[in-house]
């Protein structure tokens, strides 16, 4: 089915997949497969001139979906009847452009071809119209004005050079992160809602420890309950804490660190340093 595609547009298909599986739902549907393609390739959508993150995305998604009990990666989920015609309008695309390779801007294109598609709705509320859409892209990403200086700033992964990524705005060595990752492949990691945690501090407060035995074994210190009000990703640095907000305040845990949704789809659930992450150089 997919022999045609690119392979970001695989990479796109493959996040809508995870998202599904995050929102707990049944099939991948229109507004999976617009989040995938939003993880996958953010400037796309500047280059259509679309003011929109990931953030404000998945919440325009969350606020559509039922969200559910997630569902293992392992479980193959199906394609629904919409996300077949998206998919199907896709290739049209292609065709109408008269290009081989099926890509991330044909499927843009796709998910808004139906006024009835969730997807379209979405890009609506955004702003796109496919008749836009399609004049905008018929100029190459090349030559498109400023199209990465209206890159969001956090932009998850940005490949600077062969030994250097940046994520969420900080360079991190790539032999570095990589030997970082394996590490953290080691452990079992479990998608739960950040709490926040009970600590053991000293009086002054400068000073704390997760081992809650300690307040009973000395009286300079003190068990603070949910004294911990915030973790951070330890791939990425991304903020983790008690919230509504999915981004926030979901992630893995392996009881003592935490890693964000995404940086577990990329890392943990799917290899980014494998050949087929093809921009890494």
């Amino acid at each position: 089915m997919f022999e045609r595609y690119t392979e970001k547009a695989r990479r796109a298909v493959f996040f809508a997949r995870y998202e599904a599986s995050q929102f707990g739902s049944a099939f991948i549907d229109t507004p999976h497969l617009l989040l995938g393609l939003l993880r996958e390739d953010k400037l796309l959508f500047h280059h259509v001139q679309l003011k929109v993150d990931f953030e404000m995305a998945r919440q325009n998604v969350a606020s559509r979906i039922k969200q559910g009990k997630p569902i293992p990666t392992s479980v193959d989920l199906p394609i629904s009847e919409q996300a077949k015609r998206a998919l199907k309008y896709a290739a049209e695309e292609a065709d109408r452009r008269n290009e081989r390779q099926i890509s991330t801007t044909h499927l843009l294109l796709g998910l808004a071809r139906d006024e009835e598609f969730a997807s379209a709705e979405s890009l609506t509320q955004f702003g796109a119209h496919l008749d836009s859409m399609r004049k905008a892209l018929e100029v190459p990403r090349d030559q498109a004005p400023s199209a990465e200086a209206r890159a969001p700033i956090a932009h998850h992964r940005t490949v600077t050079g062969p030994d250097v990524i940046m994520l969420r705005g900080a360079k991190r060595n790539v032999e570095d992160l990589h030997r970082e990752v394996n590490r953290l492949r080691d452990f079992h990691w479990k998608r739960k809602r950040w709490k926040p945690r009970n600590v053991v501090t000293t009086k002054d407060g400068k000073k704390f420890s997760f081992d809650l035995t300690l307040a009973k074994k000395s009286s300079d210190l003190v068990l603070v309950k949910g004294g911990w009000k915030k973790d951070q990703c330890a791939i990425c640095g991304w903020g983790l804490f008690e919230s509504e907000d999915v981004i926030h305040g979901t992630g893995f845990t392996n009881v003592r660190d935490w890693i964000c949704t995404e940086c577990h789809a990329r890392f943990i659930d799917d290899d980014f340093f494998s050949p087929s992450y093809s921009d890494i150089t």
